[in-house]
């Protein structure tokens, strides 16, 4: 077939085909729905970027190594507060409530850092990797919540300068609390293997203890508080015209010791201090010194007191908190004090304890990575509301999608 016969055979096709006739609209309508796709795409880009912009505060923590300047054993230079939910006790029994409460301690081996929450939790910090364990202490009497809230109850916790060992003050309480002495005192707990040494210290209805420090070698033990006249799982009470100065007392454990030796006191919140070879140091009012031959009285009315030491650092320095408590400062030879742990937030450091053994001069702390605590309730309730609010409208986009959305026209044949 020749291009002319071509031509006229597709001329003739072309004559008998139907007309095909478009609807007006259907530029503007086809013009509405590429409006629509990139406001689509639009959105979903949007969402993604939000996604990825949350995602970019939330994973780090999750995904990257922790922070740790050194593989080796350390107190970290920045201390955290512990979120008051993670006190949070049954209203019936007292019972620390989050599963986050741990009872075995041998997870730790060694700590670096403890002390009590506000609410009288005990916390202790890893000395490897910076963690944070919350314990159940076997018989602590700050799990009593009645004695932690009590005036005179301050229980108490303490860690050995190589950190390998936690005292704290026990109360144990059972069917004959309301009616006997109370059996108390003060308890070690060996954090490798989980062994406890108990120590107890006897009075009228049992001794509240509510300051125990160490000597700098971890040998010896040194304590104060007081033998109430009554004490029941509900209630601490003096005698009958008695003040809680009466009942007052210290006392010192020798290394290894089950005994403890006490003496009287006008006062169980002053300062207390312990050497290696047993000789105890504490204030009243007035400086006593407790050695072999007995105890020295100072001079009276002498309001010296003791300036809390935290203890020493492996070469000898001495760790102190800073005046205002919000640092713990590394003193010289000569006197110069330089701050070398941060604490953060409202961190209870009078009740806080250190492994000075794990410090020196030339690397006095460790930097480790800030504790990732689990959501808080108004967390997950804003979390769910946005995605609620997320799911609503999408389905309003979708709900506007189907109703702009270009419809098929039957075809117009002629």
């Amino acid at each position: 077939m020749s291009t002319d016969d071509l031509r006229r055979e597709l001329d003739r096709i072309s004559g008998s085909a139907p007309d095909v006739h478009l609807a007006r609209d259907t530029w503007e309508r086809a013009r509405r729905s590429v409006v629509r796709e990139r406001v689509a795409v639009a959105a979903a880009g949007f969402a993604v970027v939000a996604i990825v912009a949350a995602g970019v505060t939330w994973l780090p923590d999750r995904l990257d190594p922790p922070v740790a300047d050194s593989t080796a054993l350390g107190v970290p230079d920045r201390l955290y507060s512990v979120p008051d939910r993670m006190s949070d006790r049954d209203s019936d029994d007292g019972r620390w409530l989050r599963d986050e409460v741990e009872d075995d301690v041998t997870g730790i081996e060694v700590g670096a850092a403890a002390w009590l929450t506000h609410w009288g939790l005990p916390v202790v910090v890893d000395a490897s990797d910076g963690d944070y364990h919350l314990l159940d202490l076997p018989d602590f009497d700050g799990n009593n919540e009645r004695v932690a809230d009590l005036a005179f109850g301050d229980p108490v916790v303490a860690l050995s300068p190589d950190g390998r060992q936690l005292a704290y003050s026990y109360a144990v309480f059972g069917p004959d609390s309301d009616t006997g002495p109370i059996p108390s005192g003060v308890r070690v707990i060996d954090l490798q293997t989980g062994k406890l040494r108990e120590i107890p210290v006897e009075g009228a209805a049992g001794t509240a203890v509510n300051q125990i420090e160490w000597s700098p070698n971890g040998s010896w033990l040194a304590f104060a508080g007081w033998q109430p006249y009554t004490w029941t799982s509900e209630w601490m009470g003096t005698a009958s015209g008695a003040t809680v100065s009466d009942s007052t007392i210290v006392g010192r454990v020798a290394p290894g010791a089950t005994q403890a030796e006490t003496r009287p006191s006008i006062s169980d919140d002053g300062g207390l201090a312990v050497d290696d070879q047993g000789t105890v140091t504490w204030s009243d009012g007035r400086v006593h010194v407790w050695d072999q031959d007995g105890v020295t009285p100072g001079p009276e009315d002498d309001d010296q007191g003791l300036e809390r030491a935290l203890g020493t650092t492996s070469d000898g320095l001495a760790v102190r908190l800073d005046a205002d408590r919000g640092g713990v400062d590394l003193v010289s030879a000569d006197g110069t004090a330089t701050r070398v742990v941060v604490i953060e937030d409202v961190l209870t450091s009078s009740s806080l304890s250190l492994a000075t053994d794990l410090m020196s001069s030339d690397r006095p702390t460790v930097e480790r990575p800030e504790p990732d605590w689990p959501w808080s309730e108004a967390r997950w309730q804003v979390t769910i509301f946005l995605g609620i609010a997320g799911m609503i409208a999408l389905m309003g986009l979708s709900s506007l999608w189907r109703r702009y959305a270009p419809r098929a026209s039957p075809r117009n044949a002629s």
